[in-house]
């Protein structure tokens, strides 16, 4: 059975988001950090921008959009989320 617990991304007026090439540029007014930012963090916050979700909608978000390995693409995510969680960018509750 999985994981119930919901992803929450800060509000979107928090983040200052610019494209650098490969990379985003992204600033948060509430840390006064800047972090650079490689695919797909940029977007999995993006994803969340939508409503908080459970690792499993924020890969089915995703899915539409992208070509995701099914069997990895959920604990791929998962990881890339707690990445995010660790830089303050995203919360889990």
């Amino acid at each position: 059975m999985g994981d119930a617990r919901l992803w929450h991304v800060a509000p979107s007026e928090r983040r200052v988001a610019v494209q650098l090439d490969t990379l985003a540029a992204l600033y948060d007014r509430a840390s006064g950090q800047t972090h650079l930012l490689a695919s797909p963090l940029p977007e999995l916050l993006e994803a969340l921008d939508v409503g908080p979700a459970d690792t499993a909608t924020v890969t089915a978000r995703l899915a539409a959009t992208f070509d995701l390995e099914a069997e990895d693409a959920a604990a791929t995510i998962a990881a890339r989320l707690a990445e995010l969680a660790a830089l303050g960018l995203v919360t889990r509750t």
